[in-house]
């Protein structure tokens, strides 16, 4: 059985060479060409459909065994990373309460600060301390004052600034448009395939920005 399918498989190989070798090598100059490479292209439908059927069991076994490897994966690892997204909601919402905190204390820091400034520019003003140098003090009191955070929290899991994007159903109009422009190979793709699928319907429409190009699409059958 399995010297039949090396053998088959040689088979398949070698028509695989010489059918690219026939394509290249025909030219399509007058109805009887056009009839052989007609031929030609039926022949190469049947015999794709026979490496496909060849490989289709070995794929299936294979893919039956990635399957249930990947199954047996995500149930090792669902737990983990779920356990681990619990504790950095934990720790991000104890962060945001901690930060809180910490900003009340600066802010009444500041306004502390502030008002011995003050205080300290009516003492001088008392004294008799040239209207300069008082208003200097003033000034020093209407300033924001910086007070760095104390005891700022430490571990191997850092945390960023992070964003959820969504569109708005119904407010897609209102996007700007250099939002909209494709800016990546995949995004080009994408909006090709879109305007593909509209040339379809309506006739290859030309679109401000595209270039739309009628083609001719084959459609083979397999010789019987």
């Amino acid at each position: 059985m399995l010297v039949e399918k090396q053998t088959i498989e040689q088979t398949l190989a070698k028509r695989s060479v010489s059918h690219i070798a026939f394509c290249n090598g025909l030219a399509v100059t007058d109805d009887s060409s056009y009839a052989e490479a007609d031929r030609k292209v039926s022949e190469s439908a049947a015999l794709e459909k026979g490496v496909k059927e060849y490989w289709a069991e070995a794929k299936k076994s294979t893919y039956v065994a990635w399957k249930s490897i990947c199954t047996k994966e995500n149930q090792m690892l669902d737990p983990i990373i779920k356990g681990g997204n619990i504790l950095v909601v934990k720790m991000a919402h104890y962060r945001s309460e901690r930060e809180a905190v910490e900003r009340k204390k600066r802010e009444e820091e500041q306004a502390r600060i502030k008002a011995e400034t003050q205080l300290k520019a009516f003492e001088l003003a008392e004294e008799g301390v040239p209207q300069e140098a008082v208003d200097a003090v003033m000034e020093m009191a209407e300033e924001s004052v910086s007070i760095a955070p104390k005891n700022e929290l430490r571990g191997k899991t850092s945390f960023s600034v992070d964003y959820e994007v969504r569109v708005v159903k119904g407010k897609e109009h209102l996007i700007p448009r250099e939002i909209l422009e494709p800016t990546t190979p995949l995004m080009v793709k994408a909006l090709e395939a879109k305007v593909k699928a509209i040339a379809k319907l309506n006739g290859g429409k030309q679109i401000e920005g595209m270039e739309i190009i009628q083609t001719q699409k084959a459609r083979r059958r397999a010789t019987a």
